[in-house]
């Protein structure tokens, strides 16, 4: 082929590229700061020469991790795990929403009245929201990037 050099990359072999620098980031070969920028240069490349420069100090997997056995399944299904970051927006649900009702008890023992519920416009709306992505399995923008890293732990240690 003529022009092999200067072939575009698509979006899937950039996935497999940043997929490799996370099985060197887990075995300790890049630091955080270095993992950033070559991602970051990785999702700028337009051909598969600029996307393969970011691995060029950087050893090639070996075949054994590349060609690991599947696992076998489990006996018991598996629960849907709610992803850190969307319990940790739970979290602060939580806590946003027990301020907001522990300030409105207590201007409501000081008046002497049972004032309007103003904390349900607050705990509400964000509540629907959270549960709606929660149900559905939205994710934000860097999933990919994280399931990336996953998968490659996950080969890792089945590789050991």
């Amino acid at each position: 082929m003529q022009y092999a050099d200067n072939i575009r990359i698509s979006d899937s072999e950039r996935e497999q590229v940043v997929g490799e620098l996370g099985r060197h980031l887990t075995e300790g070969r890049l630091t955080i700061g270095e993992f950033d920028q070559r991602v970051a240069q990785v999702y700028q490349s337009t051909t598969q020469q600029q996307a393969h420069k970011v691995l060029r100090d950087l050893p090639s997997a070996p075949q054994a991790v590349a060609l690991a056995p599947p696992r076998a399944p489990t006996a018991h299904p598996s629960r849907r795990r709610i992803p850190g970051h969307q319990r940790i927006e739970w979290l602060a649900w939580l806590a946003a929403g027990g301020i907001n009702i522990a300030i409105w008890g207590i201007v409501s023992l000081a008046t002497g009245v049972m004032i309007y519920p103003w904390p349900i416009w607050v705990i509400g709306p964000w509540g629907l929201v959270l549960l709606g992505r929660t149900a559905l399995g939205r994710e934000g923008g860097c999933s990919r990037i994280t399931d990336a890293l996953h998968d490659d732990r996950t080969r890792v240690a089945v590789s050991r």
